[in-house]
Parts: C-alpha cells; structure tokens; sequence
C-alpha cells in the first residue's frame, strides 16, 4: 500500500486560514468529493481543533465509502491560524481519511503520524523537502519506519 503520493502533497497552498487549506487538500484527493471531505473534517474540527503544536495539525475523519486510508498533505511556509493548542501558526497538515469500519488502523496511523510529528528532525526535514516527491517518499518511510 503506498500511503502518500506525490499527487496529494501540496508545497505552495495559496491558502490563509485552516478552511481554505483544509479544502485545497480536500482538492487533491481526486477521487473523493472535495464537498464529503469537508462535512467530515469539519465535523471533527468543531469538536476541537487538531492543531497538535509544534507547527504541525493533523485533519482526520472516517468516510463510510473508503477501502483504505487515504492521506493529503500540505506544507505552509508562512503558517496558518489552525487554533493549534500551542497557540502557534500551523506549516504541516497531514489530512488523514480513514475507511468508517476500521477504529483501531485510524488510530494506529494517528498516533504514529503524531509521534512522527513530535520529532523536530522530521519536521525539519519535511520542511526542506524539494519536491513533492521527496515529501510523498519521506512519509512513505516514515510510515513503513513504524508498523
């Protein structure tokens, strides 16, 4: 299973706030309808923002018509207002779709994207990626790193 393709990562968002970045990710994932995505992610968000600190937020949300986990990321050189807990600007978004019927893989993948996260070496090096294929190929890595 390829977890991120360079399809779905995204270098430049011209985004400024959490609901346009959200939705330009909800964008790259071509075969999902941007409109589901956003119901779903929103959802979540209103219950309490996943900005997790440390620049870093991760979207999430279950969809009843996926067959595996499909993952979009963003990078945000700027920063955005994700109402992180930490307060600070948000320059990593990990949306991460899961299929409605499997908790225990949604939550396996979210605490390992966290903890991948928290580390500031990967941070940093997601923030230098060059391309979107170096991004896509540094989180497939680190995907494989931890299962």
């Amino acid at each position: 299973m390829t977890f991120l393709t360079p399809e779905h990562v995204l270098l430049h968002p011209e985004a400024q706030g959490k609901r346009a970045l959200i939705t330009e990710l909800a964008h790259r994932l071509t075969s999902i309808d941007p409109d589901r995505v956003m119901e779903v992610v929103m959802a979540r968000e209103h219950l309490g923002s996943t900005g997790i600190g440390h620049g870093v937020a991760i979207p999430h949300g279950r969809m009843p018509d996926l067959s595996m986990p499909v993952v979009a990321v963003a990078r945000h050189e700027a920063g955005v207002n994700f109402e992180a807990i930490d307060g600070k600007p948000v320059h990593i978004v990990v949306l991460l779709l899961v299929p409605d019927s499997d908790d225990r893989q949604h939550l396996e993948l979210l605490a390992h994207l966290a903890r991948s996260l928290q580390r500031e070496h990967f941070r940093e090096q997601v923030m230098q990626a060059d391309s979107v294929e170096a991004l896509a190929a540094l989180f497939e890595q680190e995907v494989k790193q931890g299962s």
